[in-house]
């Protein structure tokens, strides 16, 4: 090659490698001037109940995928940060205390489990950050510890199923239509188990049923003999028991033991596979209910379905998973007023949301998405389900509506 030539290709080169630096350079300063709003997830991802806690996480994500796709805000971008609680309440704690920090973070989806709420609130309240679960039941979270006087505890706290007394009602409803007359109740000692069990109780004698015994048992206990030498001289037609499927799965092999047969009921908590698994044959014919209509029989399940495939989610979506995504496109839907016209995130971004899924009024996937003053969903739906086929599983029986108030 002559000097010319080489001349001539050093400038070349030297003005494509010019060219090149300010395409990065004009790229990288229009990501850092990216408009980004964060919708924040704790849920259980490493540990715990992590079948149910990447169903939402994934829901979220395909929300928020969906939003950024349609350009939903216009001009800003919508991000996820997913912290996991592994169903541990202090877990759950620390993770909403890293949330609080993020600024950018205007609202959070989650947690599963009631007991994580219950540390997280006091946390992501101090930050003025909305929390909208997919899952929880826990009846005081939205209507304080007094029943009889009911004060919401958390203004920033919102769920989209129904809490423990509705869902007691529920299973009483069901329990007497399928005939039962008589149950023998206990539960464990954890708020949620021992608070489904009570207002299960007072249903079930409210219309006419009868509580043969009434105990409660150590969380996780092992040893139900004083329960069953109790209540087998009671005769009743059903127990029913507040609390966790492994706890139910050995209560249940217990009772068949001591020639205590019928039937067993049990709440959300109980309706697992692997209450299955741990009652064996034993658990034929057990009911338990579900927040909420299961995914397959939602009249968008195939839609939502084929939507999460196409993200190429690893996990499934469970149940809970279609609620998730209608926290998370309530918390977008909240947005578009506030940031409307924005150049930079507002400092009370947070409150505005607050106020935005107070008024609700959107229609989600599940059915409409709105609350009351209590921060509860105004139209909650259960399902019920029962253990039979082969190999034995939970299959629904009924569900009906249940309002609240």
């Amino acid at each position: 090659m002559n000097a010319r030539c080489t001349r001539v290709g050093v400038v070349v080169l030297t003005v494509a490698v010019a060219i090149a630096a300010f395409g990065t350079a004009s790229v990288a300063a229009a990501a850092s001037n990216q408009r980004t709003v964060t919708i924040g997830v704790i849920a259980p991802i490493d540990g715990g109940l992590t079948s149910f806690g990447r169903g939402i996480r994934d829901s979220v994500k395909l929300a928020v995928q969906q939003a950024n796709a349609r350009k939903t805000l216009r001009g800003w971008q919508i991000k996820v940060r997913v912290l996991d609680d592994s169903s541990d309440p202090a877990k759950g704690k620390a993770a909403a205390e890293q949330i609080a920090k993020d600024n950018n973070v205007v609202a959070v989806v989650g947690p599963y489990n009631s007991g994580v709420a219950q540390m997280m609130l006091p946390v992501l309240a101090k930050a003025g950050i909305p929390l909208v679960s997919p899952s929880n039941t826990l009846t005081s979270l939205t209507r304080g510890d007094d029943p009889a006087n009911p004060v919401r505890p958390w203004p920033d706290y919102f769920r989209l199923v129904g809490h423990d007394g509705q869902q007691a009602v529920f299973l009483a409803q069901q329990a007497h239509a399928l005939g039962f007359t008589t149950a023998a109740v206990v539960s464990e000692t954890k708020a949620v188990s021992k608070g489904l069990a009570d207002a299960f109780a007072d249903a079930f004698a409210a219309d006419g049923g009868t509580i043969t015994v009434q105990q409660v048992v150590p969380d996780g206990a092992t040893d139900f003999t004083d329960f069953l030498d109790t209540a087998i001289p009671t005769t009743p037609s059903l127990v029913f028991f507040g609390g966790e499927y492994n706890v139910a799965a050995t209560l249940r092999k217990a009772a068949t033991a001591a020639d205590l047969t019928v039937p067993l009921m049990g709440g959300d908590g109980m309706n697992d596979p692997e209450y299955i698994a741990g009652a064996g044959p034993d658990a034929e014919g057990s009911y338990a209910s579900s927040v909420g209509v299961p995914l397959d029989q939602l009249e968008s399940a195939t839609k939502f379905r084929a939507a999460y495939k196409a993200a190429g989610f690893a996990s499934e979506p469970t149940n809970f998973g279609p609620y998730a995504y209608d926290a998370a496109n309530a918390i977008i839907a909240a947005l578009r007023k506030p940031l409307q016209h924005q150049k930079q995130l507002p400092k009370n971004a947070r409150a505005l949301v607050l106020s935005g899924l107070q008024a609700g009024g959107t229609s989600g996937i599940t059915g409409p998405v709105s609350f009351d003053s209590y921060g509860d969903a105004t139209s909650p739906t259960f399902t019920l389900y029962r253990v039979e086929g082969t190999p034995l599983e939970w299959k629904p029986v009924s569900g009906i509506d249940i309002h609240p108030g």
